[in-house]
């Protein structure tokens, strides 16, 4: 990983201050993002309306399905951000 991204007290702090819906996508045999840390960052996340999605293969596999479903949490939260306005 990054140096840059080994800053576990800034993720930590910053993740509860995420109020946005949230999608987070997690690839079961990801070989960069340990599944397990994946989940603790979605568990500190502070938005009332998140999904976990978790789909085999590895980091860089990306599904037809996948890409369907982030399409559509994307298009729903811009449609319901738009109507409150």
């Amino acid at each position: 990983m990054h140096p840059g991204m080994a800053v576990p007290e800034r993720i930590t702090r910053d993740a509860a201050r995420i109020t946005a819906p949230l999608l987070l996508h997690v690839q079961q045999d990801d070989e960069i993002f340990p599944r397990t840390g994946q989940r603790e960052l979605f568990d500190l996340i502070g938005s009332q309306t998140k999904h976990l999605v978790t789909e085999a293969g590895p980091h860089t596999h990306t599904t037809p399905t996948a890409i369907a479903g982030w399409r559509t949490f994307i298009a729903k939260h811009l449609t319901d951000d738009s109507r409150k306005n």
